[in-house]
């Protein structure tokens, strides 16, 4: 006979307990002392390198095809432009960033790192805490703020169902910036987003295989509906630009800006995404999928707005609010899926895998990257209360996009470290050491800190005047329209400039070292590391090794 299973009796005992939350550091891992590291932190294993260029075309498909890029498109047109200069500009901003994620993203294609254990190698061992926060506290706030615009396509898929919850009436306090109907529908969002949630980021590829067919169909769908519907492509398509000569060339500075602008976190996160990468060159298939992708989608976004104008006489940007004025109800619930579906893979994406990522990192000895789902989920689902940002802090959703003054220099560091101070050379092993060669002076690599006490707060004033336009700054108005370029290009002119003018000689290698067996001769000959060679720990340098200042 068969034996039947036998299941073990529940511990709630054990529940309490520290040793049952806490994490072992694996055997294998470089990190200097037990709790310093998991295995989501560790190096990716070989096993487990499993994503394929096709996946990452899914992921942008699923993250493209969204309501947040039709609306990006809408924010550029508004600025002036009409929509022959607002497409170039997002082609041109699209590609531009790209650039970026591709050279970002080979961090993690070639080494297998997350993107807070690379920060490392530029910032300093604890210098790059304030990277990581950064980027944490900003994934909690996008998170909720996600989160409420798939509340919206829910809202629209419930009323569908049920059309007496348009009447609902409402029970919550103005003050708080939500109906009851509306929060209803956050909370169905939030429960059903909250197993995806919790998929381990290698497993997730084929979820966003499924979101990127659902969303792209929609699109489509819509793009399909509104032509044949309003007759043609609308009035946006026949309208001509009133800006001519200076004030054209800043308005179109600004919308190649805005295009760049929004995908800065992105950039930033990819490592987190491509340490799964199956081979190296996957990274680079993103200098096509990107600017593709997104100058697609956005291109339908202008479409759908302009033959909506015509069929409705208002221009919505926001393609639900289109759909919720359909009376076809399966068409508009159907739609408001696909679009509900995408938005949470761009949460995911932009988000919560980073946002996870992070916090494994800061507690490696209590938190991996699901545990890290788990509060990402809650505290940014919940805490950040995100129908207040959307409804009354407008100052505050100017001030999140304001951040690239701070986010561009943080990603011209990353990129100018590894591309043209190291030359892609990383001693990996060394990046999970705190008394190793990337330890620099006190934990803090200060050429880094240098560029960003003096480029971030060039774009602080036009950052003020955007919260609050009384605040008169003058001609520095003109400098924001381009943050993104200053606060990039000038950070990676005065890095390189420091690292050229003192060279951080005790953190260079002559070749890449993957583990501690490829570890001899991998020092160049400087005199500064002499030291960390005699001291009898292979490949682990003294605490007292200089910093080649």
């Amino acid at each position: 006979m068969p034996s039947v299973p036998s299941f073990s009796r529940p511990e709630p005992r054990k529940w309490l307990s520290k040793s049952y939350w806490q994490l072992e550091t694996p055997p294998a891992s470089y990190a200097t002392h037990d709790g310093w590291s998991n295995a989501d932190v560790d190096v990716v294993p070989v096993e487990q390198r499993n994503w394929r260029a096709s996946n990452y075309l899914f992921l942008w498909l699923s993250d493209g095809a969204n309501v947040g890029t039709m609306q990006q498109a809408g924010s550029i047109v508004s600025l002036g432009l009409d929509w022959r200069q607002a497409t170039a500009a997002i082609a041109i901003g699209n590609t531009i960033i790209a650039a970026a994620v591709v050279l970002n993203g080979a961090v993690g294609s070639r080494h297998h790192i997350p993107f807070s254990i690379a920060s490392r190698a530029s910032m300093g061992f604890y210098f790059s805490y304030f990277a990581v926060v950064s980027r944490c506290v900003l994934g909690l706030l996008y998170f909720g703020i996600n989160t409420a615009i798939g509340a919206s396509c829910m809202l629209i898929m419930l009323e569908s169902i049920w059309p007496s919850l348009k009447h609902l009436p409402n029970h919550i306090p103005a003050t708080e910036g939500i109906a009851s109907n509306k929060m209803i529908a956050y909370f169905v969002f939030w429960c059903l987003q909250f197993p995806l949630v919790m998929i381990h980021p290698r497993k997730m590829r084929w979820l966003f295989f499924i979101k990127s067919i659902a969303a792209v169909a929609a699109a489509f769908g819509i793009l399909g509906w509104s032509i044949k519907t309003a007759g043609g492509s609308g009035p946006v398509f026949a309208a001509r630009t009133k800006l001519s000569g200076s004030s054209l060339s800043w308005a179109w500075l600004a919308g190649v800006n805005v295009a760049i602008a929004g995908k800065t976190t992105l950039a930033l996160n990819v490592p987190d995404l491509m340490r799964y990468s199956h081979k190296r060159s996957d990274n680079w298939y993103q200098l096509l999928f990107i600017p593709l992708v997104y100058f697609i989608f956005s291109f339908i976004g202008i479409v759908v707005a302009s033959a909506g104008q015509a069929i409705y006489g208002t221009l919505y940007w926001d393609p639900t609010s289109i759909i919720a004025l359909w009376d076809n109800r399966a068409g508009a619930f159907f739609c408001a899926f696909a679009f509900g579906l995408a938005t949470l893979g761009t949460n995911i994406s932009t988000n919560s895998i980073a946002t996870s990522n992070d916090l494994a990192f800061l507690a490696p000895k209590w938190l991996n990257i699901q545990r890290g789902a788990f509060l990402t989920a809650v505290l940014g689902g919940w805490l950040t209360v995100p129908w207040k940002i959307q409804a009354n802090a407008t100052s505050l959703t100017t001030f999140l996009s304001g951040y690239v003054i701070v986010l561009a220099p943080l990603l011209a560091i990353l990129i100018a470290d590894y591309w043209v101070v190291r030359k892609t050379r990383l001693h990996v092993p060394m990046l999970y050491q705190n008394e190793g060669i990337y330890k620099y002076t006190y934990g803090v690599n200060w050429r880094a800190f240098a560029t960003l006490l003096i480029v971030v707060p060039i774009n602080l004033p036009g950052l003020i005047h955007a919260i609050n336009s009384k605040v008169q700054i003058g001609n520095f108005a003109y400098f924001y329209k381009g943050s993104w370029f200053t606060s990039f290009f000038i950070a990676a002119g005065v890095y390189l400039a420091l690292s050229t003018a003192f060279p951080p000689t005790s953190t260079l290698v002559d070749h890449t070292v993957e583990s501690m067996d490829d570890d001899g001769g991998a020092y160049e000959t400087h005199d500064s590391l002499d030291e960390t060679k005699d001291s009898g720990e292979k490949g682990l340098a003294s605490p007292s090794v200089p910093d080649g200042f």
